[in-house]
């Protein structure tokens, strides 16, 4: 079963911008145009600073036009694990930038109808085990200053017990593109899409920022919002990359607000209106990117329609998209070196519309040099990263095991002739591997196998119909062109069609 398009729907009042055509100079160069790229554009430009905003596809096209659009203090992580890792004060400052993420996104989406609406967040449990859980992460966000409470869970099927999180949010992320666009168009921020950024050096003294189409960005400051930072290994080493799934059909019966359980992965649910017409949305079944399910390729989409139908809803769309991961569950905010003038954001897990924005803001304060009450949390050189080795080690531990395998995996050595349309292998030619895929007309398409990024082996991904790396999440189309980073060269092409 094959992803289709999210739910959103592009804006129509959300044009093309052009591609970048000459060399620029810029105060500050924003690589990615998603919700973190143009909320910081927004906050600068309007600061007076010179931007030159540069986004691979079109604004909105990655994560930010694919996200659930949950707007909430709930995070992932959960507030009684932070206590126990990072301390009370780490708790009270996630949840405190969490609610001003929510009340920005508010004040930077009134002008323009992005469907925010104020609900309440529930989070539950279904089992007798998780009790003790489900009442440590009540007591937590209540010390972390979160107005929760325990609460009847309004869905329509039993549950153990659940909690209130009360004024949480939701949006329309497209719609809400089209807000921070709009509100751009009446700065001086220059917007240029198709632009992918192949590299940044900052050995010069400013930065020049290379891209695909030939021209460079020189800018003073440069702010990688690209979801998945393509520069320092080490930095990629405290991160995973997954993939999170989502279903959205019609209901005939909906209730406000925003769900979570607490299964591992963990299901999430919430409704939208689409033209008037009431859908519900459920998301989870997270795994490694570049892992396939032991149950298959599309055993994903299959658990979550079975946690569809018990919500009375039939899918009509399904989509996934990627979630980033940091070792101690918060996201890597800031410069990369101390005091440095390159600035990175990732590793929002599920909580990317509040991280997204929390980062939005650190970023132009650290530019604008305002002091921001968030900035040593978040950190990406943070010393309480080490609380968490043991997910560090794990993660890389996995990594290391998919660079070592990808060299002694076995390859198919089935006749290309048997090869089906829509399905693709990893074969030998020579000593080399390809990716071959063959499309629905029956042509065959072939890839080098190995990631341009640190060298791994991709991996076929039936559902996507991509190549998707298991070490650092990178994905790439049929043709091998770039999905997702940190990759950000294609995979090379093979024109020999001898290649079996």
């Amino acid at each position: 079963m094959r992803s289709t398009a999210a739910l959103w729907r592009r804006p129509a009042e959300l044009e093309t911008r052009p591609a970048l055509s000459s060399d620029l100079v810029a105060d500050v160069a924003i690589v990615g145009g998603g919700i973190t790229g143009l909320t910081c554009a927004v906050f600068l430009a309007e600061a007076g600073k010179r931007v030159v905003l540069l986004e691979g596809r079109q604004l909105g096209a990655g994560v930010t036009g694919r996200t659930t659009a949950h707007l909430t203090e709930a995070v992932d992580i959960r507030y009684h694990r932070l206590e126990s890792t990072l301390g009370d004060e780490a708790a009270r400052l996630v949840r405190a930038a969490s609610r001003q993420a929510i009340e920005t996104i508010a004040s930077l989406s009134s002008k323009v109808e992005c469907g925010f609406q104020r609900i309440n967040g529930y989070l539950f449990t279904e089992h007798e085990r998780q009790m003790s859980e489900l009442d440590a992460e009540l007591l937590a966000a209540e010390r972390a200053g979160a107005q929760v409470s325990r609460s009847q869970v309004p869905l329509p099927f039993s549950v153990r017990a659940g909690i209130c999180f009360e004024d949480q949010a939701q949006i329309e992320p497209l719609s809400y593109v089209l807000a921070l666009s709009q509100r751009l168009r009446k700065t001086s921020a220059q917007i240029f899409e198709a632009t992918p950024v192949l590299d940044v050096d900052g050995s010069s003294g400013a930065f020049r920022v290379s891209t695909e189409r030939g021209h460079t960005v020189t800018a003073d400051w440069v702010v990688m919002a690209t979801h998945a930072y393509f520069g320092k290994l080490a930095v990629q080493l405290k991160l995973a990359q997954y993939r999170s799934y989502a279903l959205a059909g019609p209901a005939t019966a909906t209730h406000a607000g925003l769900f979570w359980d607490m299964d591992d992965p963990y299901h999430y649910v919430r409704r939208a209106f689409v033209d008037a017409q009431p859908f519900v949305i459920v998301g989870g079944a997270d795994h490694r990117t570049g892992v396939v399910p032991e149950d298959g390729a599309d055993a994903p989409y299959r658990e979550l329609e079975g946690y569809a139908a018990r919500l009375g809803m039939k899918p009509t769309l399904r989509w996934s998209a990627q979630v980033v991961e940091s070792a101690d569950g918060l996201p890597l905010i800031g410069p990369i070196e101390q005091d440095g003038r390159l600035l990175i954001a990732t590793g929002y897990g599920g909580n990317g519309m509040t991280f997204g924005t929390v980062a939005a803001r650190l970023l132009a304060d650290a530019v604008l040099g305002s002091n921001n009450p968030y900035a040593s949390l978040f950190r990406p050189r943070r010393a309480h990263v080490l609380a968490s080795a043991t997910a560090v080690v794990s993660e890389n531990a996995e990594t290391a095991a998919h660079l070592v395998a990808g060299h002694l995996k076995p390859v198919s050595h089935a006749p290309l002739s048997e090869l089906a349309p829509g399905d693709g292998r990893v074969v030998q030619h020579g000593k080399e591997k390809l990716a071959v895929y063959r499309d629905d007309a029956g042509e065959l398409h072939r890839v080098s196998a190995t990631c341009t990024h640190q060298g791994c082996q991709v991996a076929f991904n039936a559902v996507e119909r991509s190549w998707d790396c298991p070490c650092h999440g990178s994905r790439f189309d049929v043709d091998g062109a770039v999905l997702n980073g940190p990759a950000t060269q294609p995979l090379a092409t093979v024109t020999d069609s001898s290649a079996t």
